[in-house]
């Protein structure tokens, strides 16, 4: 048997090129700029924690996905799952220098142990942005709005911000007759209706998670009502009167709509879907997903209101409200180079300096640096080759000028500068090429 290492990466987990890396830091630049415009400031988490955070907070579902081991000192830790956990666990930690209300964003990596396929991951970049210690659920709208702008300033036209409230379905399910522990598993099936249609999430609900057929029919008959936003809530406001808890959600959502319509967002890009659940355990008001329309792309985002989060961190049972969401970069990133939104040049060198032999090297190197010092991004080539093979290979880099430099440039005292897209090319003085470039 051979003992040669085979060269191939984990299942579920990526290199990054030129290409992808570019595409991904306008990604990620963008948010940034739109984040920091709404006024929230970075914050950067281990990528270590200890489990006991994680468990418990997002729900059995998720635990089957942990990275979770015991380390070299015994320690039951983790992988972070997602940020907004462990940005929670960071508050709590200094909640006595933290200045309230707290906005922060985030763009890190988190693990997650779930099956690889395409744009899913084992490891992936989450984008979050949460507000710290506001009740009020502007702060949720104002939220969408500016998840609204951020898929705008990415390129996206056919999207829809559709949102929900875990109050609302909280108090569905309860005038459906349903038990208090049942909500979780009815909203993890619920929020596959877009995915698998009617039919198979009552199949689900009432063969594999032993929900009625009468509470699964009650419940699915309001989750896929359609129509007008305010229509839709005047509509459940009438039916479920007799439950204060739905009723709460629905005004809730009534504060939101109107908000995103005194900003005058174009309603095409939000809607009242009574569906979205968002099945981590942890939400406890407002929940929207981002969803690109076109190609079957799907969600993009996932976020919502989680109020007892940060207070069962501290342990001292003070709730500390909070809200916020959760980009998929990696999707993003992927829809943005698959339907080509934007052109990037995967080269970041816009001159190659040629080196013909050991006479013309020093003229050459003391030409790429005269480049350098006029903030001209060049690349010197870096071993002996032909010319040909040289200017091939600034072709295959998508390098846009060359700087040839041989024996006759050297005697003349001048360099010849070459456009490798159009192929004309001038022979002058370095300063007037550098003019030329800059």
């Amino acid at each position: 048997m051979s003992n040669k290492l085979k060269a191939q990466k984990l299942a579920g987990f990526r290199d990054f090129f030129s290409e992808d890396i570019k595409i991904r830091e306008f990604v990620i630049n963008t948010f940034k700029q739109v984040f920091e415009k709404y006024g929230y400031e970075p914050l950067a988490t281990p990528a270590l924690e200890y489990a006991e955070i994680f468990a418990g907070e997002a729900g059995s579902e998720a635990e089957k996905l942990f990275y979770r081991f015991k380390d070299q000192g015994g320690r039951d830790i983790m992988l972070k799952y997602e940020v907004m956990i462990s940005m929670c666990r960071a508050v709590a930690e200094n909640i006595n220098t933290i200045t309230f209300p707290y906005k922060r964003y985030q763009i890190q990596n988190v693990w997650r142990a779930e099956k690889p396929q395409k744009g899913r991951y084992r490891e992936f970049t989450q984008c979050d942005a949460d507000t710290i210690d506001s009740a009020s659920v502007i702060t949720d709208a104002e939220f969408i709005q500016m998840g609204i702008e951020v898929m705008q300033k990415l390129g996206f036209k056919n999207f829809v911000a559709n949102i929900s409230n875990r109050k609302f379905l909280n108090g569905l399910i309860k005038f459906a007759g349903a038990k208090n522990n049942d909500f979780i598993p009815i909203c993890l099936s619920i929020d596959k209706l877009p995915k698998i249609g009617k039919d198979k999430v009552k199949q689900e609900l009432v063969s594999t998670k032993k929900i009625s057929s009468k509470v699964a029919d009650k419940v699915l008959a309001i989750v896929t009502t359609t129509g007008k936003s305010d229509q839709l809530i005047k509509q459940f406001k009438a039916q479920l009167k007799s439950i204060p808890e739905a009723m709460e959600g629905l005004e809730e959502l009534e504060t939101i709509f109107s908000y995103l319509k005194t900003v005058n967002l174009d309603p095409q890009f939000y809607q009242f879907s009574p569906f979205i659940a968002r099945g981590l355990a942890y939400y406890t008001g407002p929940v929207w997903e981002f969803e690109v329309l076109e190609g079957g792309i799907g969600s993009v985002a996932g976020c919502g209101r989680y109020d007892n989060t940060i207070g069962n961190l501290i342990g001292s049972g003070k709730q500390i409200p909070a809200t916020g969401g959760s980009f998929g970069i990696e999707r993003l990133v992927e829809v943005i180079k698959d339907k080509k939104m934007i052109k990037i040049d995967t080269s970041p060198v816009k001159v190659l300096v040629t080196w013909f032999d050991d006479q013309t090297f020093n003229q050459s190197l003391i030409s790429a640096n005269a480049l350098r010092d006029n903030n001209i991004s060049t690349m010197l080539y870096p071993k002996l080759a032909s010319l040909n093979q040289q200017l091939k290979y600034a072709d295959n880099k998508n390098i846009p000028f060359a700087l040839i430099i041989g024996g006759d440039e050297v005697k003349e005292n001048q360099v010849t500068l070459k456009d490798l897209k159009t192929r004309e090319q001038q022979t002058f003085t370095l300063e007037k090429a550098i003019d030329k470039l800059k």
